[in-house]
């Protein structure tokens, strides 16, 4: 990066003066009054002291906000970034050592074209650079650490269910033996009971024990997994969507908050009808052709920034709807696959040019209590297959 405005400045000497009155030569021939060239290039020229330093002044209050402004990063801390800051400032204005240098000083006399400006605008990107990657990944690895807590609620509501159930069949053991009025028996009912408590007690403290050391563990852990899942992507190429994998860590975080929030969620399961026979008639551009309509409707009719669509793998899609009823789902479903029958797609060939109408079908799920990601994705499709052997085109609800 450069300086262009400063370096046409520091590279003329400064001035003290005024730039010279025009005289009568410099006007001469020139009726119209209008500014000659050569009288453009002397004005440029006349730059005084006052004005250059209140520029220098000016650059150097930018870098060392640089520093004021600071956060923590990966390559420096907030403090050591507005240290350096303020030596690029002091380097900048007073002429002081580099900031590069192995110890500051206050010796001056270095001069404007001497110092270093197209470092201090590395100095200010770089470190607004580094700034902006730490953020991002912190902001990351935050929102990842809050979705791996409410899964670990999840899990531990699942194990007190286990562990109440297990308690209510004890208690009723023990009401029976009461009710027979039978000494012996309620001592022997009394006695089993408290042990099977005291070890439904401790399996549950192990369990809990357990729990917590998986959950740091999984948050320890988590900055490797994450960059992980960078490398592997969560993107379709083809279409854009989220792929299969987007989908499955979609669905679990579903679930987990289904069971805190109890709140309607649904699941589309759509596949393109015949689509084999697309490809062998017209080829796999077709194919993809009739994929991409199908990706241009889904982002026309689910606008929620909560939907997530997907694709799940060659001509199947899903379409995750938080807080959403049935009644809801079934609605956009149709509307998605009445948008398509009513919007034929042409391609050229080879082998010929041809236009068809894309048809889909589709099956709703909302997600039950106590259901598992892969249980609601299972009725969603089995509805989705239902569609089919009606005939293609339709919807079906999940029973």
């Amino acid at each position: 990066m450069s300086v262009p405005i400063l370096g046409r400045w520091l590279g003329q000497p400064a001035r003290n003066t005024a730039p010279p009155a025009p005289t009568a030569n410099d006007t001469a021939g020139d009726p119209s009054g209008e500014v000659r060239p050569g009288e453009v290039r002397r004005d440029a020229r006349a730059v005084d002291d006052t004005t250059l330093g209140r520029l220098v002044d000016a650059v150097g209050a930018l870098v060392q906000t640089v520093g004021v402004y600071a956060h923590d990063s990966e390559s420096r801390s907030a403090d050591e970034a507005r240290r350096v800051a303020e030596r690029w400032k002091r380097h900048l204005t007073l002429g002081l050592e580099h900031p590069g240098a192995a110890s500051d000083t206050t010796r001056r006399g270095v001069s404007l074209r001497e110092r270093d400006w197209e470092g201090a605008a590395r100095f200010a990107i770089d470190d607004r650079r580094a700034e902006h990657a730490h953020v991002a990944r912190t902001t990351t690895e935050l929102r990842e650490t809050v979705w791996a807590l409410v899964h670990g609620v999840h899990e531990v509501v699942g194990a007190e269910t286990a562990v109440g159930a297990a308690s209510v069949g004890a208690i009723d053991r023990a009401r029976g033996a009461l009710l027979k009025a039978d000494a012996a028996s309620v001592r022997d009912v009394a006695l089993a009971t408290m042990a099977e408590l005291s070890r439904l007690v401790a399996d549950r403290q192990r369990e809990r024990d357990q729990q917590v050391a998986a959950l740091g563990a999984q948050v320890a852990s988590l900055a490797a997994a994450l960059d992980e899942a960078r490398r592997e992507g969560a993107t379709d190429p083809l279409t854009g969507l989220g792929n299969r994998r987007a989908f499955d860590a979609s669905t679990e975080r579903a679930v987990a908050l289904h069971t805190l929030l109890a709140q309607p969620v649904c699941l589309l399961v759509v596949d393109v009808d015949a689509f084999k026979r697309v490809n062998d008639d017209l080829g796999h551009a077709a194919g993809d052709v009739a994929l991409r309509a199908v990706t241009q409707q889904l982002s026309r009719v689910f606008l929620r920034r909560t939907d997530l669509a997907v694709r799940l793998g060659g001509d199947e899609f899903a379409v995750l709807l938080r807080d959403t009823a049935e009644d809801e789902a079934m609605r956009l479903a149709r509307r998605l696959a009445g948008a398509l029958a009513e919007s034929p797609v042409r391609v050229l060939g080879p082998p010929r040019d041809a236009q068809f109408a894309v048809s889909v079908s589709a099956g709703v799920a909302r997600l039950r209590a106590g259901e598992s990601a892969t249980e609601w994705y299972a009725r969603a499709d089995s509805a989705m297959y239902a569609a089919k052997r009606a005939g293609g085109g339709r919807v079906e609800l999940a029973g």
